[in-house]
């Protein structure tokens, strides 16, 4: 028997339509939600599909993928006669494995009023499996005097501009469907499609406010607002695309409803939508766990971090050792030291859901794949190249904007100047580091000075680069208070720190 199809609270009318295996019915599976626009003088309903490529038949292509179809009947009703309809033969984009899923859109030119949508789906390879559903939709009625008006919001999975014209593509968006209106532990991004119509713009001034925020949902129907709304001021026209997107690395697992709000410039409520959501975020519980000294990390949780042997373990705490916060550093070095496995992997875990409370694993594994590359590139014979001090600094700050590279000053050792144009660890723009190498041990560079407020500024570092050049070449006659030395064609390094 074919499950109940669940209202959603949304305007948006949301069919998630799973099929068991009746003979009737079969084993086609899929969701359908109805989402309702205006184009010109006309509305247009959208039908967007998600299917199950697991409950279609797969068959191999000539190129070596897989492809699977489905044969969809969507026809439009009322008063029992039908005014609107399309058949035809949807196959699934060539894919590596078989039974992967896919999207398909289609939109449907409607006048107001009442109307019974029915689709009828079935697998060509096996027209035993099919599916046949149906709902009743309002199209139009808004009440009178209405001074704006809203599509349905839509929840998406992904979403850019693009100049392509497909099934996927509005407005100059992609826009991929989000199933189920449910959010997974890996998503870190909710998108937000919704159109504004006005239709005598003259009426609200140059721009008008549009707003949007989340409520929790309780089992119990209470809903809890979970932040401030966010108001963006766009300009008045008679229609506005509207594309968004909010970080949810932070949203607990949950139920959810995105609320959205236009308002005038005198923030009078004009028109509200909702739509509600699901999201799963088991990570940032774990990471919650941590921060409370919870013990028993559930192997699940680090699961990415369980196969690192103790040697594995330290090289990758030492690595962040550049990146944990100041009052951390002591706790970094005690779990360094710790033979405990599982102490480590707390430290690591506490540090990587820090990053990325959704997919800490995904953090460690770009994470790490910096520190090999400058560990390779700065190792000297004194320990892992991340320890140097361009290590450090390069972990730490990240990639400089410019790099002078001086080998060849006969009255200074080898030395190089970091440029970062902007430095928002500090707010100061033109931060510049010094490095020099006075042992000429290959790698061997250590940090002379520093125009950053949080590392060694050092005034007589011109004096120490240039230290063979004896007292005869420093400036001045006061040898104790002097910072710079004397110019002279070979002494470039004040004119790079300064000119760069």
């Amino acid at each position: 028997m074919m499950r109940p199809i669940q209202q959603c609270l949304s305007l948006a009318l949301c069919l998630f339509l799973v099929v068991s295996g009746s003979p009737m019915f079969g084993q086609v599976q899929m969701q359908v939600d109805l989402v309702r626009f205006q184009a010109a003088d006309q509305h247009v309903l959208e039908v967007q599909m998600y299917f199950a490529g697991a409950s279609l038949t797969s068959t191999p292509t000539p190129d070596g993928q897989w492809r699977s179809s489905v044969d969809l009947l969507i026809y439009f009703s009322r008063d029992s006669q039908i005014v609107q309809y399309d058949h035809y033969l949807l196959h699934s984009p060539s894919q590596p494995q078989p039974g992967q899923d896919f999207v398909d859109v289609r939109r449907f030119a409607l006048p107001e009023g009442t109307f019974r949508v029915d689709l009828e789906a079935f697998d060509p390879m096996n027209t035993a499996d099919t599916l046949a559903i149906y709902r009743e939709i309002q199209i139009g009625s808004s009440p009178p005097g209405e001074a704006v008006h809203l599509s349905d919001p839509v929840l998406l999975a992904n979403a850019y501009a693009s100049k392509e014209t497909n099934s996927l593509t509005r407005n100059g968006f992609y826009m991929e469907p989000l199933p189920h209106r449910y959010y997974p532990r890996t998503a870190e991004l909710l998108y937000l499609y919704q159109e504004v119509y006005i239709a005598q713009p003259e009426t609200l001034g140059d721009t008008y406010r549009y707003a949007y925020f989340i409520e929790k949902l309780s089992g119990d129907q209470t809903v809890q607002r979970m932040q401030q709304a966010i108001t963006k001021t766009r300009k008045t026209r008679p229609f506005d695309p509207v594309l968004l997107q909010m970080d949810i690395r932070q949203l607990p697992s949950g139920n959810y409803r995105l609320v959205t709000e236009v308002r005038d410039q005198e923030l009078n409520l004009l028109n509200t939508t909702h739509v509600d959501f699901q999201r799963s975020n088991p990570y940032l519980q774990q990471e919650e766990a941590v921060a409370s000294s919870q013990p028993n990390l559930t192997e699940d949780a680090d699961s990415f971090l369980i196969a690192l042997n103790e040697e594995e373990l330290t090289y990758s705490l030492r690595s962040i050792a550049a990146r944990v916060a100041d009052k951390d550093v002591e706790v970094l070095n005690a779990a360094i030291k710790n033979p405990s496995l599982e102490a480590k992997r707390h430290m690591l875990f506490h540090f990587f859901t820090g990053m990325n409370a959704n997919r800490p694993d995904k953090a460690y594994e770009e994470y790490m794949e910096v520190v090999r590359k400058v560990d390779q590139k700065f190792r000297s014979g004194f320990g892992y190249g991340f320890e140097t001090d361009r290590g450090y600094i390069l972990m730490k700050y990240g990639q400089p904007n410019d790099i002078v590279t001086v080998e060849d000053e006969p009255h200074a050792p080898p030395y190089e100047i970091w440029i970062y144009d902007d430095f928002p660890y500090t707010g100061q723009r033109n931060v510049k580091f010094l490095f020099y190498n006075p042992n000429l041990t290959p790698n061997d560079f250590v940090l002379l000075h520093s125009t950053a407020r949080t590392e060694r500024q050092n005034p007589r570092w011109e004096i120490e680069l240039y230290e063979k050049a004896g007292a005869s070449g420093i400036s001045g006659t006061n040898i104790q208070d002097a910072t710079g030395v004397t110019d002279q064609f070979y002494r470039n390094a004040r004119r790079y720190f300064n000119d760069f």
